[in-house]
């Protein structure tokens, strides 16, 4: 789990290791993973960094929740994907869940919903943006059963338990979604062969 300190994948955590996952949580700042669990370890490691990361070979499958901190221009999609990548062909690991946005156009997408996204991705969300255009790039040339994650605006709210999901196509009018319900998606979508190298959008 890359992104464990999050805060998506603080609950990504706790959910998989309630289901009884066992986890390992990659951090720059290992004290910075609040969760105890006997199912859990902290491992001190930067997705930018490729000399501290390393993926156990008995690894089933890799969630990468690492996203830009800013407003300003990253990498941390396209780079920080990339040597995780090289450190899971390392370890013989082929399944990863990458999360990212859901800036992307889609062909379910409303005129309202283009205007938003084109006006988010032209402003405040460019660099995330932009990042996210040249992991679509790369993702398809990656030799793993990957599937991308891809939510809309984020909501700190308690857990429906109902959303949608969609596979390649979007969601018209899926505008929010809670970081619950998404950790939720996100766990359904790690055991799911169906979503192999597809992108899946989840919304209310």
């Amino acid at each position: 789990m890359f992104g464990a300190t999050g805060g998506t994948g603080r609950l990504v955590v706790r959910r998989a290791l309630e289901e009884g996952h066992l986890v390992t949580a990659v951090a720059r700042r290992p004290e910075a993973v609040d969760e105890q669990h006997p199912g859990l370890e902290v491992v001190k490691g930067d997705v930018m960094d490729p000399r501290t990361l390393k993926i156990a070979t008995d690894t089933d499958a890799v969630v990468y929740l690492v996203g830009p901190t800013g407003f300003g221009s990253t990498a941390v999609y396209t780079r920080g994907v990339e040597n995780t990548v090289e450190a899971m062909t390392a370890a013989g690991v082929k399944r990863a869940v990458i999360v990212t946005n859901g800036l992307v156009n889609t062909p379910s997408d409303g005129f309202p919903q283009r205007l938003l996204k084109m006006v988010l991705r032209s402003t405040v969300l460019k660099g995330s943006y932009d990042d996210h255009v040249r992991l679509q790039k790369i993702v398809h040339r990656l030799p793993l059963d990957w599937t991308v994650v891809r939510p809309p605006r984020l909501l700190d709210s308690p857990a429906r338990g109902v959303y949608r999901t969609a596979l390649d196509v979007g969601l018209r009018n899926g505008l929010a979604i809670g970081r619950a319900d998404l950790a939720d998606a996100v766990l359904q979508v790690v055991g799911d062969p169906k979503t192999y190298r597809h992108a899946v959008d989840v919304a209310y």
